[in-house]
């Protein structure tokens, strides 16, 4: 797999990240005005650790996006800091669910809304994965396309070689041996190319 599929992966997943959270404080914004008291209080604490979580998640999402065009090994680092931070995404939301339990619609719609978030991002990520595999068969079955010609037009050649060296002599013998062991060579690195062209698709 290539540091620039890696790269690319890398900041996908994290953009599905940065729409999640997003998603979430969305969603906790609107609802905990329903919230009384204390549990209005722990919402709002939560709703904090989430909009400062999500400045953070923003700018890994942002570093990794820079990094990627170039590919450089930082991507790892960045990513294990997203995956570090995401932790405390998590735990913030878990707070605001303790916090909004008497809420039993309220933690329902974050939850949904979370859910079809989530969602949404696997299907646009299946989607470019769909785009990528279809554009590796296409590139492949041209290749494989080639290669064929080139093999079928040398066959062509020794046959026409073999045509006329049927009354030829030993000199004549010699060259068509010589057609053959060039057609053979053609052929076989003609078929490592087929091969190499359905490797790309596995």
């Amino acid at each position: 797999m290539s540091d620039q599929f890696n790269a690319h992966e890398t900041v996908s997943w994290a953009k599905q990240r940065l729409d999640d959270v997003d998603t979430i404080i969305s969603k906790v914004e609107k609802t905990s005005g329903k919230l009384k008291e204390d549990a209005r209080t722990q919402a709002d604490a939560a709703l904090a650790r989430l909009q400062a979580s999500r400045a953070k998640v923003k700018s890994y999402y942002d570093q990794l996006r820079l990094e990627a065009a170039v590919v450089k090994s930082g991507v790892e680092d960045v990513r294990d800091a997203l995956d570090a931070e995401w932790i405390e995404v998590e735990s913030a939301f878990q707070a605001f669910l303790s916090a909004a339990k008497d809420q039993a619609d309220t933690v329902r719609d974050v939850v949904v809304a979370r859910a079809e978030a989530q969602r949404k991002s696997w299907e646009a990520s299946f989607s470019e994965l769909r785009e990528q595999a279809e554009n590796a068969v296409e590139k492949a079955r041209e290749e494989l396309d080639a290669a064929i010609k080139r093999l079928s037009d040398e066959a062509e050649k020794f046959q026409a070689r073999i045509g006329e060296a049927k009354d030829a002599g030993d000199e004549s013998w010699t060259a068509v041996k010589a057609g053959l062991a060039d057609a053979r060579a053609v052929h076989d690195r003609t078929i490592q190319k087929i091969k190499d062209a359905f490797s790309k698709l596995l």
